[in-house]
C-alpha cells in the first residue's frame, strides 16, 4: 500500500524502512512508496532487502524519525 513519507515517518518512527515502488517529485526526491520491510534493526532490514534484488522498482532505504544518538549518517 502506497504511503507518503510523512505517514511513514509517523507510523514507523524509530525504525528502519525499505520502500519499493517509490514515487519522486520533480527534483528526484522520494515522496512515498510501499513499505516492504521495517524493523528497529538496520541489519535485519538489510538482510531482508536481498529478496527484492531482482525487482524492477525504484527502492529506498531510510530511517523513519529522528536519527538516534550515536548513529552517523552519510548524505
Amino acid at each position: 500500500m502506497y504511503k507518503e513519507i510523512d505517514e511513514i515517518n509517523i507510523q514507523y518512527n524509530g525504525e528502519w524502512v525499505f520502500l519499493i515502488n517509490c514515487k519522486k517529485d520533480g527534483n528526484g526526491t522520494v515522496i512515498g512508496g510501499e513499505v516492504a520491510i521495517h524493523s528497529e534493526s538496520r541489519d535485519n532490514v538489510i538482510r531482508e532487502m536481498q529478496k527484492f534484488m531482482m525487482e524492477e522498482s525504484d527502492t529506498y532505504f531510510r530511517y523513519a524519525g529522528e536519527i538516534p544518538e550515536g548513529v552517523r549518517v552519510i548524505l
